[in-house]
């Protein structure tokens, strides 16, 4: 790549900026029909015969789809901090910072944990990709509706109580500059009614890459998905305990993020 195409802090020419995107967009597109038919039609029946329960099948293909994503794309990267933090065969109540459209990818990427995650009820609607995510089990919301949000987070708690992880990104929206925002309640909630530990991870790098309301990729991007310790809910009343989660995690991952991005410009590297 030449120099005069890429600046010193990894940022593209707008020329080269559409064309990657394009080129992107295009890929990602091949690369979803490709593996989320293979789910549709070979997972599924596999799923029903031997997973009926957890449809950890599905799952795995589409942590190869997040992963395959990362890998073939020549702009990005991935580092993953903290697996030792994860106890195997542990369910967890995973909760994220949320900057990009990339933040799924990445954890699903990074995080070898078996999880069902909220995405908007629209992207179940498209054909292929929407279809899959149904079978796998992955929770509709209709952001903006009360009824769906409880609805969303009944089904998460239902899959909590079954022994599979769930991920939340609690700031409820992406973030537009990166910062951590005001968490919601729904995964503390989840968390404390079923005494499921609480899964801190922290993304980096995707806001930077693809940032809110744009389907553009703007820079060269190494993406960190720092996994945290695991979080005990403690003894307590429901509504108080919930609440004392919610910000002792917030203020967790904020700090966490903070030394992050401060170890990042002392290294010289992308954050």
């Amino acid at each position: 790549m030449q120099k005069a195409q890429l600046s010193d802090a990894g940022e593209l020419s707008l020329g080269l900026s559409a064309v990657l995107s394009a080129a992107a967009w295009i890929v990602f597109a091949f690369f979803t029909l490709l593996l989320f038919l293979s789910g549709v039609f070979i997972g599924m029946p596999l799923t029903f015969v031997f997973d009926r329960g957890s449809r950890r099948c599905l799952h795995t293909i589409a942590r190869l789809w997040g992963r395959g994503l990362i890998f073939f794309c020549p702009l990005w990267s991935i580092r993953t901090e903290g697996l030792e933090n994860l106890t195997p065969g542990r369910h967890y109540v995973v909760t994220a910072n949320h900057q990009s459209l990339l933040d799924i990818l990445v954890v699903l990427s990074g995080l070898p944990v078996h999880f069902k995650f909220m995405a908007k009820k629209e992207l179940f609607g498209i054909p292929v990709m929407g279809w899959h995510m149904a079978l796998a089990g992955y929770i509709p919301i209709n952001r903006g509706n009360k009824d769906s949000a409880r609805e969303a987070v009944a089904s998460a708690r239902n899959w909590v109580s079954r022994g599979v992880s769930v991920l939340f990104f609690p700031e409820g929206t992406r973030s537009p500059d990166g910062e951590i925002k005001a968490f919601k309640g729904g995964a503390f909630r989840v968390a404390v009614q079923e005494k499921t530990p609480i899964l801190p991870c922290i993304i980096e790098g995707t806001g930077d890459a693809l940032p809110k309301h744009s389907w553009i990729i703007r820079k060269k991007s190494a993406f960190r998905l720092y996994i945290g310790k695991p979080i005990s809910v403690p003894e307590g009343e429901e509504s108080a305990v919930s609440d004392a989660l919610r910000e002792s995690v917030h203020q967790e991952m904020t700090a966490r993020l903070a030394s992050i991005r401060s170890s990042a410009r002392l290294s010289g590297g992308p954050s």
